[in-house]
This record gives C-alpha cells, structure tokens and sequence, in this order.
C-alpha cells in the first residue's frame, strides 16, 4: 500500500507540470514543463527579436507584411490572447517565414505560451 501511495506522488507532479503533444485537432505543440518560474511576457526575447518586426502595434498597412492587424507581440494582452497559437505556428515552423529561433529562445517563448501566458 505504501509503495502504491509513493508511485502515485511521483507520477501525479509529472503530468501536472508537463504539457503539450497533441491538443485533439490534429496539430502538436511542444512538450514543456511547466514548473516555476515560468518566464514572463518581458523575458520572452523572441517577441522583441523577431515577432514585432511584423507584429507590433507600431505597423500599419505593409509595413506588417500580412500580420493580423491586433496580433501585436509589443501589447501583453495581445500576445496572450494567441499564446497557444503563437507556440503551435513558432513549433511547426511556419513562424518566423524568416526562419526558425534560438532554441533557447523558443524553450522560453513555449514556456511562457504553454504555461499560462503569465504578465
């Protein structure tokens, strides 16, 4: 009985502190951990590196190069709206179209995007 009570405290932190695979509809995202800290909106380097150069509130008409109007990545509320779209389109390669991240730099943008986009 004991040993049963030790398994289940050990196996129940691990799936409460990781996330990601498959979200049911067919497109992955990347497997995180979750467990604090967990980065900030302003530790999120990619945004200010690469995703404002299009997505930034700044841009008007073609300076955005196709980007959402409101898809901004400069405005908390913005980004955290389409936190978990940000990770699934940055993990599947279609963002950045200039190419890929750091790999640092996407483990703190899923991170942040996977574990609930904190400010």
């Amino acid at each position: 009985m004991r040993a049963e009570l030790l398994i289940a405290l050990l196996i129940v932190p691990l799936a409460v502190t990781a996330c990601g695979d498959d979200d049911g509809d067919g497109a992955s995202l990347p497997t995180v951990d979750c467990t604090p800290p967990v980065p900030t909106f302003a530790e999120v380097r990619a945004f200010r590196s690469n995703c404002i150069n299009c997505h930034s509130i700044q841009l008007t008409d073609n300076s955005r190069q196709g980007a959402p109007v409101g898809m901004d990545y400069d405005v908390y509320a913005s980004a955290a709206a389409v936190a978990e779209a940000t990770a699934r389109t940055v993990y599947e390669g279609s963002m950045p179209p200039s190419g890929g991240l750091f790999p640092a730099d996407k483990d703190v943008l899923y991170r942040w995007s996977l574990c609930g986009a904190p400010p």
